[in-house]
């Protein structure tokens, strides 16, 4: 398929995609609009003293990574989400408000992030500070220890902090003497090794003490209530919504153009058949009980686009036979009602015009339509030639109102029509009518209905398929292509009938810039009781 078939898809399916875009983009963008604003606040703490130390103990800092991930389990526990609800005198139940919280520990941090999203701000903000007060407050529990143990720890280090003083103070005064006695000496021994006692004493309780410990808990960034919302986000939501619309307008069109099985181009017809267009004739206006014979544009309307359509077809099939000229044509059609009599008709009618002796076969002997078309009597025909051989050709062709062209209807209908057609008689019948002829058009009947016109195509030179442009189908004009090919078939190409209006102005480009321009003229008259208008294609 080429780029002209996607446009021409894209401009069928054009009006659907952006009436998909655009309400896919203003309902997104309403709904958004209407939703609750989410606000969020986030609170950051650190486990340990990994920042504040000089000498950071890499053992220490192990243990402040690990219990971070333990200290953000932690937080989403029922009493902590229940004792935030009774600080914060929140209506709602702990189950409800730990859906609105989130608790983070980065892998190999030391850091713990509580998230706490609320309609409103502030209330976001007291939320997550609320809850890192929660967890503050809790870890001394976590670790193990006893509060009051705690704080007899901190209270031996300072005095510990005090005694290392005075003994260093003191110290100092003795190695400032120029001269020291012996008791001073002996003092400043006993200082020194009091000092080292110390010393180790004050490291030991130094890594008991909460102000060293692994799992020491400060708040780095309280949170702060946001400046604007996280969600909803129309501008955003409308943005998706509208990529989504395409994409689902896309794939519904690509979707139904896989599906659809209608004929609707010359494109459709190569794709189903294999078959290049021969021509391509535009929808008549055909008003309620009018004769047949308005029909025949080609005839009636010299001057329109119709028939001018009819004469660029003609052109077609002789420069598709150019090598060997055709004697014989046979118009059929894939199903019934596709126009394959009103093509046969015209057909002759403009070859005819372009001098050839034309003589128009209807061989339809189910439900002929020729002598319709031309108003002829349709007492003999194509069957009284096939019961007897004293029948002569020129006796029982009706001449018509076009000069070099003559009708041969069909006749009294035999009960037997595929039987008469595949004889041997109907081959002499044959080469008795295209003795006297340049050119034979056979009427047949659809390919679908019976094996009449196969038979008939195997006999003839040529085949033309009729397809109807407003409701032929891309499977039954395969299967009319599979059963001309079975019959061995010479098939000059398909002629799109009935193209709808629209269609025009891409067939005139294409087939000179005159399909469809009806110029006016006015048809003969055919009597005082009718006056035919002009068709219009």
């Amino acid at each position: 398929m080429d780029l002209r078939r996607y446009l021409a898809i894209g401009r069928t399916w054009f009006p659907l995609v952006i009436a998909s875009v655009l309400l896919a983009a203003g309902a997104a963008f309403v709904a958004s609009s209407l939703q609750e604003k989410v606000y969020e606040a986030k609170s950051t703490l650190i486990v340990g003293q990994s920042l504040s130390g000089v000498n950071p103990d890499y053992s220490q800092l192990l243990a402040s990574q690990r219990l971070s991930t333990t200290y953000a389990a932690v937080v989403k526990t029922r009493p902590n989400a229940a004792a935030v609800i009774e600080e914060l005198a929140l209506d709602e139940t702990p189950d409800d408000l730990l859906k609105r919280v989130v608790a983070e520990a980065p892998a190999d941090s030391t850091l713990v992030t509580i998230t706490a999203q609320d309609s409103d701000p502030e209330r976001a903000a007291a939320i997550a500070n609320a809850f890192a007060d929660q967890l503050i407050a809790a870890s001394p529990a976590i670790e193990g220890r006893q509060t009051d143990l705690q704080e007899s720890i901190d209270a031996d280090l300072k005095a510990t902090e005090a005694q290392i003083a005075s003994i260093q103070s003191r110290m100092e005064t003795l190695t400032g003497l120029s001269e020291r006695t012996a008791e001073q000496e002996a003092e400043l021994a006993t200082l020194e090794g009091r000092l080292v006692s110390l010393r180790s004493t004050y490291a030991t309780l130094l890594t008991f003490s909460s102000g060293n410990s692994s799992n020491l808990l400060s708040i780095i960034e309280p949170a702060a209530a946001p400046d604007g919302p996280i969600a909803p986000r129309p501008l955003f939501n409308a943005i998706l919504a509208a990529v989504l619309g395409l994409f689902i307008a896309v794939g519904i069109a690509w979707v139904a153009y896989r599906l659809n099985d209608t004929i609707d181009d010359a494109e459709d017809v190569q794709e189903a058949s294999g078959l290049s267009t021969l021509g391509a004739i535009a929808r008549m206006r055909r008003d309620a009980g009018r004769s047949e014979i308005y029909q025949l544009a080609a005839l009636l309307y010299p001057r329109s686009g119709v028939a001018e359509a009819y004469r660029t077809l003609r052109t077609n099939i002789e420069f598709a036979s150019v090598d060997t000229p055709v004697r014989s044509v046979l118009v059929t059609s894939s199903i019934p009602g596709e126009g394959k009599t009103v093509i046969a008709a015209n057909l002759a009618v403009v070859f005819a015009q372009a001098g050839r002796s034309v003589l128009l076969v209807d061989a339809d002997l189910r439900r002929p339509g020729a002598h319709l078309m031309f108003d002829l009597p349709n007492a003999h025909g194509l069957t009284s030639l096939l019961r007897s051989d004293e029948v002569s050709p020129d006796a029982i062709a009706q001449p018509t109102e076009q000069d070099n062209l003559r009708v041969l209807t069909t006749g009294p209908l035999p009960p037997n029509p595929a039987e008469l057609l595949a004889s041997q008689r109907m081959r002499v019948v044959l080469e008795r009518l295209g003795a006297g002829e340049d050119l034979l058009i056979f009427d047949s009947p659809p390919l679908q209905a019976v094996a009449d016109a196969a038979i008939l195509s195997s006999f003839l030179d040529s085949t033309i398929l009729v397809v109807d442009a407003s409701r032929g189908h891309k499977r039954a004009v395969r299967q009319a292509r599979e059963a001309l090919a079975r019959a061995d078939a010479r098939v000059l190409g398909a002629v799109l009938n009935r193209v709808p209006a629209q269609a025009r102005s891409e067939y005139a480009d294409y087939y000179g810039g005159v399909y469809g321009v009806e110029t006016g003229a006015e048809p003969p008259s055919r009597g005082p009781e009718e006056s035919p208008g002009p068709a219009t294609p």
